[in-house]
């Protein structure tokens, strides 16, 4: 009788321990990751050949931690984004001027890949248009 008693206290045990380690770890706190953009795709439409072609992307930190934007790589050398390398505090913006090389003629669709200390995975931003000779050369 009292083995039996000593199996059910000693299971009794386990069981409690193993409900507390999981309910501790089933309310740890996660930080949320979320960002919002003014825009991921920018059109400009039709523009004239060595029309200055640059458009401002806004990245806004929605998380609690700090946005830390690591890299910045493009799809085609045509392309050049300028940004601050300062860390972006919750609430506060990053902006990231993108240029493209007007001197081509005919349509573009080129990549950003913007690289955050929030995933491995990159932020894409777009630009389109179509650029058309100019008249006077």
């Amino acid at each position: 009788m009292i083995g039996n008693f000593l199996k059910i206290a000693e299971v009794a045990i386990i069981v409690l321990t193993t409900a507390t380690t999981t309910r501790a770890q089933e309310w740890q706190p996660v930080e949320v990751v979320s960002i919002s953009l003014n825009e991921q795709l920018h059109d400009f439409g039709t523009r004239k050949q060595y029309t200055k072609t640059e458009f401002e992307f806004k990245l806004r930190n929605d998380s609690t931690g700090i946005l830390v934007i690591n890299n910045i790589s493009t799809s085609c050398g045509c392309t050049t984004p300028t940004y601050s390398k300062r860390p972006v505090k919750s609430g506060k913006t990053a902006n990231i001027k993108v240029a493209y090389d007007a001197s081509r003629i005919g349509n573009f669709n080129k990549s950003v890949y913007v690289y955050t200390n929030y995933s491995n995975n990159p932020i894409e931003l777009k630009i389109k248009g179509t650029m058309e000779a100019d008249e006077k050369e």
